[in-house]
């Protein structure tokens, strides 16, 4: 009997079902589809990556990726070099092709020389790399491993670094949340490259504001993706605001204004000239502490009186709807402390203790996409605020709140080391929701000066003077602290700790750095930049525990399950053919 007949006898219809699945499997294959069963969708691209994508594929502009992570080395870098390899293809897809990638393996010569030459370029070019330690043939060797690339658009090159760490041997969880913040930090490369121009960004200088040395570590992470400039007010009027030919009202010279921990009082011309940034559609973030510490007192006498901080701003706040409240917000939900417990024999008895006086935020789930998906934030000598003067045109709320197990001590606040004796049933009084301690105001604003200025300057054209704006926006935070980080001696000078650094544990804990540049990039009207920063992805690890002792027996499940499956099947599956065969003949 001939293969027609045979197609066309009793077996007809599972040939054709064979063929009809090879076509349909042909075609498919020409369109690649991809199903993301994952709860958190860790596989899937946000929906600003995906709009910048067809941004992207409906210009002409090409984009040349060139990753350095190339090379013999550990397995979970390998993982970190094959998810930026997945993302890659996809981004490529996803552009029409305007997306090139490629790899490089810096150690490829294998000459020494030309290696050095080599990562001196790319360290020049703003890139840096990880040195790693691993054992060879019984002696501990170290590598250099690039987990970096450099993004070129429109001829201009943008370094991304997409492990950051300065250990030796970087953790799994480091590697893994490296892995997480791929798309977050290639999309903001080329989204960088796409833009028309960028932010530019105010700090404030004076009247007390941290020094740069003491803002350093956020403010070096912001100017990765907008300009950061100092600012001084000295009266100027065009400080913060300038003319521009042929528009009766005045520009704001800065996308958005940082006030940092300011200790002197503000003149009635400088508050105008804030008030006027405000009023011309100006976003500000404001960091601000209603009582002053004494922290040498403190640490010299192990406590000292929280008085208020006379900065005259306290009036037009509550007038633009914020009211500062002189207290202090103490709760039970807080960061620990080092002190000593009392004598112990020849030792000091140095012990942890909660520290009421540096309350400990937490996300929540239905959080304000500035705080939403972040690790706890940390104040310290924190005071509580109240929104006030309600304006249907204006929207009002609370970003972070302390927790339930919180109190307010009202100015002059004693603040002494005797406050780690409080009971826990301390907190346990006439419980609440929590005291404010972050809060946003966007919409409408009268000016403060509105009735107070002067008709000589109310109407002079140069100064320009605006009555309100319905554009405008301010995130306040009473607690100056916030942005501030550590500092530590150096050879000439001081050098700045990462911000969120906590010296008990020796490493960053805190996610106040990206609070703020979320906020930042609200402030900027940056959606995207918050959309993808504050996307969570779990990290699930292995159960170490259920693991210890049972590696042989893991690693032969693993291994042996498959190969059985596949000899399993082998066996089976030609017996049913027989069996079938046999029995129609």
């Amino acid at each position: 009997m001939s293969w027609l007949e045979r197609i066309q006898g009793h077996d007809g219809k599972a040939w054709r079902a064979a063929l009809l699945s090879v076509a349909v499997l042909s075609i498919l294959a020409q369109w690649p589809i991809r199903f993301d069963v994952t709860e958190d969708q860790r596989h899937s691209l946000s929906q600003a990556t995906e709009d910048m994508l067809e941004e992207l594929a409906a210009g002409e502009e090409e984009v040349l990726v060139r990753c350095y992570l190339e090379g013999d080395f550990p397995a979970r870098y390998r993982r970190l070099a094959d998810e930026i390899q997945s993302k890659l293809r996809t981004f490529a897809r996803k552009s029409g092709g305007q997306i090139r990638w490629q790899f490089i393996d810096v150690a490829e010569s294998g000459d020494e020389k030309t290696i050095g030459d080599t990562e001196l370029a790319l360290y020049e070019q703003g890139l840096r790399f990880t040195r790693i330690a691993h054992r060879e043939a019984g002696v501990t060797a170290f590598q250099n491993i690039w987990p970096c690339a450099m993004v070129t658009v429109r001829g201009v090159d943008y370094p991304v670094q997409f492990l950051r760490s300065e250990n030796m041997d970087p953790d799994e969880v480091m590697v893994q949340n490296a892995i997480n913040q791929v798309e977050f930090n290639l999309g903001q490369a080329i989204r960088q490259g796409m833009r028309s121009r960028r932010p530019v960004v105010g700090i404030l200088q004076g009247h007390g504001c941290w020094l740069p040395v003491e803002t350093a570590d956020f403010t070096n992470t912001l100017s990765e993706t907008t300009d950061v400039v100092d600012v001084r007010l000295d009266g100027s009027v065009d400080a913060l605001c300038e003319q521009v030919e042929g528009r009766p009202q005045r520009q704001p010279k800065y996308d958005a204004l940082i006030v940092a921990g300011p200790d002197s009082t503000f003149s009635d011309r400088d508050k105008l000239l804030l008030d006027q940034y405000l009023m011309n559609e100006g976003r500000m973030l404001w960091l601000i502490d209603p009582l002053e510490t004494d922290r040498d007192s403190l640490s010299n006498n192990t406590q000292t009186l929280a008085t208020t901080r006379e900065i005259g701003l306290f009036d037009w706040f509550f007038h633009h709807g914020i009211r500062l409240n002189r207290n202090m917000v103490l709760d039970a939900q807080c960061a620990p402390i080092m002190m000593n417990a009392g004598p112990m024999g020849d030792h000091r008895n140095m012990q942890m203790f909660s520290w009421y006086f540096a309350p400990v935020a937490l996300s929540t789930p239905n959080a304000h996409p500035i705080c939403a998906n972040l690790d706890p934030i940390h104040f310290d000598f924190v005071s509580s605020l109240d929104l006030v003067n309600a304006n249907d045109d204006r929207t009002s709320e609370v970003l972070v709140r302390s927790s339930p197990r919180s109190v307010v001590y009202n100015a002059p606040v004693r603040v002494a080391g005797a406050v780690v004796n409080l009971p826990p049933e301390h907190f346990e009084q006439n419980q609440t929701e929590g005291f404010p301690l972050a809060v946003l105001l966007e919409g409408h604003f009268d000016s403060f000066y509105a009735l107070r200025l002067n008709p000589e300057l109310r109407d002079d054209p140069d100064f320009a003077f605006q009555e309100s704006t319905d554009d405008g926006s301010m995130i306040v935070l009473a607690d100056a602290d916030f942005i501030r980080n550590n500092t530590r001696p150096v050879e000439g000078g001081i050098a700045p700790l990462p911000l969120g650094f906590d010296r008990l544990s020796q490493r960053v804990i805190y996610d106040n750095k990206e609070w703020l540049l979320n906020a930042v990039s609200y402030l900027l009207d940056d959606d995207a930049q918050i959309s993808l920063r504050s996307r969570s992805i779990a990290y699930r690890p292995l159960d170490e525990k259920r693991i210890l002792g049972s590696e042989t027996q893991w690693s032969l499940a693993a291994l042996g399950a498959p190969i059985a499956l596949v000899l399993l099947l082998g066996l089976t599956m030609p017996a049913l053919r027989r069996r079938r065969w046999t029995r129609k003949a």
